[in-house]
């Protein structure tokens, strides 16, 4: 059996951390909301293409909100979506990094898979909920079938520092971890992607649970270490000799705002899955209007033309309007004006 899989992990009070994009408090019902919209979306176009496929969201919500006067839960069984509630059993202590503190949610899931099923070649992909798909991915499972594993790499240079850490840092981490030599420049795996099947998910996870007390430990002795869950997988990667794809029409990482980084291509249009992180509030919002608020149906009944019409169009790929254009400018700014108003209003009247 494959499964597709998404998560959302709530912040509690008090266990904020920053997510640039919706530039709300994660803790807040405003935050929140905007990332289950982003899952009722990706359940509405998986499902539409993917209907062999066992559908699972993993949430460490209890209970399950309204959101646009709508019930999240009869949402998702509308969909066909099980509901699996498990704990955030490996959370960062405070201070270890200030992004996306949930990130690590990934490896409760993992371990959540391996307890409840022994079926060793089940394959589970898990996408991040900002991800959108236009195409059925039966051939992305049958791809990673023979491996029970595939990967894809982000193009990065060995310089640049994602999340506190370039390639290089990387390699000398390695390093010091595995107390070998490393010699190349690993690569960086994209961490809204996993799949692998459940055989490889207990070598995966059998070595993030060896991994954990040393990154604690490292934390505490204000150590190099591995901030969030794609730099920790990309180690796990590298140490049960997990090879990345090089084919790009399974997935891409589509940058979207103009304001500050636009990647887009006429060629993506053919790719199956779209992860869209800067469109939370922009072009994602829209698609989840046509596509959850006002059809009672999900779209399921559009035909294809015009559901990826609709698609292209709503989020401007990869052709972006004058009038997008504007609004990304305008909110863009007006956003950042707003959070430097909050910035100067703490600092204390005798620092100014």
């Amino acid at each position: 059996m494959d499964h597709i899989c998404t998560w959302l992990c709530a912040d509690e009070v008090g266990e904020e951390s920053i997510y640039p994009q919706t530039g709300e408090k994660s803790s807040g019902k405003k935050h929140q909301q905007i990332y289950w919209r982003c899952v009722l979306l990706f359940y509405a176009t998986s499902r539409r293409f993917n209907r062999s496929q066992k559908h699972l969201l993993f949430t460490n919500v209890k209970l399950l909100p309204i959101v646009d006067e709508i019930s999240v839960q009869v949402m998702l069984k509308d969909m066909n979506v099980e509901v699996i509630h498990t704990d955030f059993k490996y959370k960062t202590p405070k201070g270890y990094f200030n992004l996306f503190q949930n990130q690590f949610y990934e490896f409760s899931i993992l371990e959540y898979i391996i307890q409840h099923n022994n079926n060793q070649e089940d394959q589970y992909l898990i996408l991040d909920s900002d991800c959108i798909f236009t195409k059925s991915v039966a051939d992305l499972f049958e791809e990673a079938k023979p491996a029970g594993f595939i990967s894809f790499e982000d193009a990065c240079t060995t310089e640049l520092v994602i999340h506190g850490l370039s390639r290089i840092n990387m390699k000398h981490l390695y390093e010091d971890l595995s107390g070998a030599s490393v010699n190349e420049i690993p690569g960086y795996h994209l961490g809204e992607f996993f799949l692998a099947n459940v055989k490889n998910i207990r070598l995966i996870f059998k070595g993030f649970k060896e991994l954990w007390p040393e990154l604690m430990r490292r934390h505490e002795a204000g150590l190099p270490k591995f901030n969030e869950e794609a730099q920790t997988l990309s180690y796990l990667y590298y140490k049960n000799g997990f090879k990345s794809s090089t084919k790009t029409h399974y997935l891409k990482r589509i940058w979207t705002n103009p304001v500050f980084y636009r990647n887009v291509e006429t060629s993506d249009t053919e790719v199956s899955i779209w992860h869209l992180p800067a469109e939370k509030t922009f072009g994602l919002a829209r698609l989840y209007a046509k596509l959850i608020i006002e059809p009672a149906d999900y779209g399921f009944y559009l035909s294809h033309d015009i559901f990826i019409n609709t698609v292209k169009t709503t989020l401007g790929i990869p052709y972006l309007p004058l009038s997008m254009k504007m609004e990304y400018y305008i909110l863009s700014y007006y956003r950042a004006l707003r959070k430097r108003i909050k910035k100067i209003r703490l600092i204390p009247k005798a620092a100014l």
